[in-house]
């Protein structure tokens, strides 16, 4: 069995939407004790708050979290007889922690000179940032430690990994390594940002051959090229890193204002939570 924790991490990386559900109290005979934990995705569990209805429950009450793209808190209490209709006859307070909106997944294409000053203001945003270089020697000794790098034969090899609403940010060493990126992206019908580095002429060449590769027009007008915002002048690395990062920043503030309000848990909540996690050793069963 794969535990709660190694998954948590899992669900991180791959910005999969789960939900963590904690025993936070217990009363009479039930079938875990408090501190519990299990993790639940729209289609798997790992470990387990004891089995039975009352898993069974909660499960359900998790994927629907998950389903209704709720993020935040939820503190139910569970009567086991009552509700559930389990014999022995206990309470449970379970906690669900639900992450349905995990954070923005971006993938950068190139470690060149826009691509390494690129990266560390990246490093700085609440992205999970992915590096794509077939240059293993391009990318620096010091790099943060989260930033995940990635040096594959052929660039679109990774697209097995990328998520269809991650961001996309194009800027190899390779003219040709760029359009295979964009042409593989629009292929697989990708749903999130596409942003391609280069001029208006490099841009207008790309769109004439996805055309002529048969791929949609609407897909295709979707590319940002040439990316970044151009007001912010200049044409250092820096300056263009600044420029291309700050449109990443209206792409991800733009989807975090169209989330729904994220569930929070009420002043009795914290009062009860506080209650169960204070009761002594012989108030739990």
């Amino acid at each position: 069995m794969i535990r709660w924790s190694d998954a948590l991490a899992q669900c991180q990386r791959s910005d999969t939407a789960h939900v963590l559900v904690t025993v936070i109290g217990t009363a009479g005979s039930v079938p875990r004790n408090s501190g519990t934990k299990m993790l639940v995705t729209a289609e798997e569990l790992f470990d387990t708050i004891g089995g039975g209805n009352l898993e069974l429950h909660a499960v359900e009450q998790a994927r629907q979290l998950i389903k209704e793209q709720v993020t935040g808190q939820n503190l139910v209490k569970f009567p086991l007889a009552a509700a559930l209709g389990q014999c022995c006859g206990g309470h449970a307070t379970l906690l669900f922690e639900s992450f349905c909106q995990t954070s923005q997944t971006l993938w950068l294409f190139g470690a060149g000179h826009v691509g390494s000053a690129l990266i560390n203001i990246l490093s700085e945003l609440p992205l999970n940032v992915h590096w794509v270089d077939t240059r293993a020697d391009q990318f620096p000794s010091d790099i943060n430690a989260a930033i995940q790098c990635h040096h594959p034969d052929d660039p679109t090899d990774v697209f097995t990994q990328i998520n269809s609403n991650a961001l996309l940010l194009i800027m190899t060493h390779s003219h040709d390594q760029d359009y295979q990126i964009c042409e593989q992206a629009l292929t697989q019908q990708h749903q999130g940002f596409i942003g391609l580095i280069g001029s208006k002429t490099k841009a207008a060449r790309f769109r004439h051959r996805l055309r002529h590769a048969g791929l949609c027009q609407t897909a295709i007008d979707a590319i940002e090229s040439p990316v970044g915002l151009s007001e912010i002048g200049g044409k250092r690395p820096m300056e263009v890193a600044v420029s291309i990062a700050a449109r990443v920043i209206q792409c991800y503030q733009a989807s975090l204002a169209a989330l729904p309000e994220k569930a929070t848990l009420s002043s009795q909540d914290f009062t009860d939570i506080s209650k169960q996690l204070t009761r002594k050793p012989d108030d739990l069963n």
